[in-house]
This record gives structure tokens, C-alpha cells and sequence, in this order.
């Protein structure tokens, strides 16, 4: 079984896991370029960690690959902007952009009812499917990496599949577990019931 990091510092262990992954600070680099709000979220970061603890590879050309920024006062058109750029700086590979300021417009509970916007990119964060998934990495104009993880780190190191029962329902999450197979791609995650 591949031994988890360190419990000292997540963040700290992320931060380092990140600053020596090439292709990560590649496009966090030319991120920062294209939307200075952007971040790499979801994921493009639980996949690469959760692969390193079970000394997989993760190559990123054709991998779908999540970009989160807030903007509340965009009218919808930057993210297909972002896109393109992206698309251009990396053809290789799959961008899925989302300003989570406007998720509110088009995402529908289980029961069909829309939500309310969100009012930041943590508040967005904090009700994704997965604690493991609720991880966004910036890299600021200091170049320093920014790390957003509302319902903290543990979930993602400790391999712990854990719902987060905030927006989606039981089905939503066992749907998402067999579409991406989490359990058969790493077997020494831990599926945690409560």
C-alpha cells in the first residue's frame, strides 16, 4: 500500500507536490497570463495526487482538464475566451471553464430547482461532490501558489472518497463513482459511508 504524505502540512506538501510537477506549473503559469483570477481545480488535482499515492503515472494530453475563476460582473463570454486561449497555449488537452459566479444560471438541484449564486469561488467549492475535489491551485502574480480548499486537504491525501452531501444527492455521488471508476483506478481508496 503506498504510504500517505505526511499529516504536518497538506498544504505545504501540495504546494511542494505542485511546484515540481512541470506540465501543472506550465499551464498555471500561462494561466496567470490568460485570466489572472483563474484557477486549476477539481480534477486535474485530485487525479495527479491520488495517482502519485499510487505511483501511477497521470498524463495530462486528453485529460479534461477544470478551470474555476469568480467573476460576478462578467456577462458570460469569458469563458469561452479563456478557453480558446488555453486551447491554443495547449492543444492537447481537454479545458473545461467555468465561472462559478454564473453556475447559478444553468445548474439544477436533483429535484430541478436552480440554486442561488454563489458568492465566492470557496462558497463554490464547498459543495462539490467530493471533499477529495474541492481543491483549486492558483499561481499569484508574486508567483506563489494559492491554494482554495474549503473542506481542507485530509480527504485528498489520506485517499478517503468521501461524499459531500452539500448539493448533490446519494445517487449523484454513486453515479460519479462508476462513470469514473475512482474505485477501480486507485483500489486503496477508501470509500467513507457517513
Amino acid at each position: 500500500m503506498p504510504q500517505p504524505f505526511s499529516k504536518s502540512s497538506y498544504t505545504a506538501q501540495l504546494k511542494a507536490f505542485i511546484a515540481a510537477h512541470h506540465e501543472l506549473m506550465q499551464i498555471l503559469q500561462a494561466l496567470r497570463e490568460i485570466e489572472a483570477q483563474a484557477y486549476l481545480a477539481a480534477g486535474v488535482i485530485r487525479n495527479s495526487i491520488w495517482a502519485q499515492l499510487h505511483e501511477q503515472a497521470y498524463p495530462l494530453h486528453q485529460t479534461e482538464i477544470d478551470v474555476v475563476y469568480f467573476d460576478a460582473q462578467e456577462n458570460g463570454t469569458g469563458e469561452q475566451q479563456i478557453r480558446n486561449k488555453l486551447e491554443t497555449a495547449f492543444p492537447d488537452m481537454l479545458w473545461d471553464v467555468v465561472n462559478q459566479a454564473r453556475v447559478h444560471h444553468w445548474y439544477r438541484m436533483d429535484n430541478g430547482n436552480s440554486i442561488a449564486p454563489f458568492s465566492s469561488l470557496a462558497q463554490a467549492l464547498a459543495v462539490w461532490p467530493e471533499t477529495a475535489t474541492a481543491v483549486a491551485v492558483q499561481l499569484d502574480a508574486s508567483g506563489q501558489l494559492k491554494i482554495i480548499a474549503p473542506l481542507g486537504l485530509q480527504d485528498l491525501f489520506e485517499l478517503k472518497l468521501r461524499w459531500n452531501p452539500a448539493m448533490v444527492s446519494y445517487a449523484v455521488f454513486q453515479r460519479r463513482l462508476n462513470d469514473k471508476a475512482f474505485l477501480t483506478r486507485w483500489p486503496e481508496l477508501q470509500l467513507i459511508s457517513s
